[in-house]
């Protein structure tokens, strides 16, 4: 079993490219929605995020306001460090059990680690390689606000949080380029697919 690491900065298509790769059968751990049931109603993340920003974060039937949350995270760096270490170290545990009992079963040849900050919160050391997934930075802002509404200012706010693409670089196996359409970047895809399995046998 290969364990691979997926990760993209905001806007990048990381998602399209998980989704992709779930359909040619590789195994999905999805970080991001660990995150989301850590911080889901009665999640265990929630307390330690009220005692650090408060009630201003939850809305009124107590769930977490992720929107309100992230306009003051994503605007300062320090914040964001703060939420990280709360939720990081859970999703890494959470993580490396399934990564465990997935080898103890033997059934998945591939294993993909979809991690938005995997490489900002050390978890490229849990895989046995890492992709990223690159865009121009311009259709990155577009498709955001597109997207999701947000306004330009705000994403390149975000962006300036999360390590550059050139950063990233230094630390990735092997790049995906998304900056053109869905056939040049399946075919990226099949080829790494097509190289893992080869190196399998």
């Amino acid at each position: 079993m290969k364990v691979i690491g997926l990760t993209g900065g905001t806007g990048s298509g990381k998602s399209t490219v998980s989704a992709y790769l779930r359909e040619k059968g590789c195994y999905i751990i999805d970080a991001d929605k660990i995150s989301r049931e850590l911080t889901a109603k009665g999640g265990e993340a929630l307390e330690p995020i009220r005692e650090r920003f408060g009630e201003e974060v939850f809305l009124e039937d107590g769930s977490l306001n992720r929107k309100k949350l992230g306009s003051i995270v994503f605007n300062d760096n320090q914040k964001l460090k703060i939420l990280e270490g709360i939720t990081t170290e859970i999703v890494i545990r959470k993580t490396l059990e399934e990564v465990e009992k997935l080898k103890a079963e033997g059934k998945q040849s591939i294993v993909v680690l979809d991690a938005p900050l995997l490489f900002e919160c050390g978890m490229k050391d849990c895989t046995d390689e890492n992709w990223l997934v690159t865009c121009e930075k311009e259709m990155r802002i577009q498709r955001l606000m597109s997207r999701d509404g947000l306004e330009r200012q705000s994403i390149l706010d975000r962006m300036a949080n999360q390590l550059s693409d050139e950063e990233k670089l230094l630390l990735a196996d092997y790049v995906i380029d998304n900056s053109t359409n869905l056939t040049k970047l399946y075919s990226q895809i099949d080829r790494l697919i097509e190289r893992v399995k080869n190196e399998e046998i």
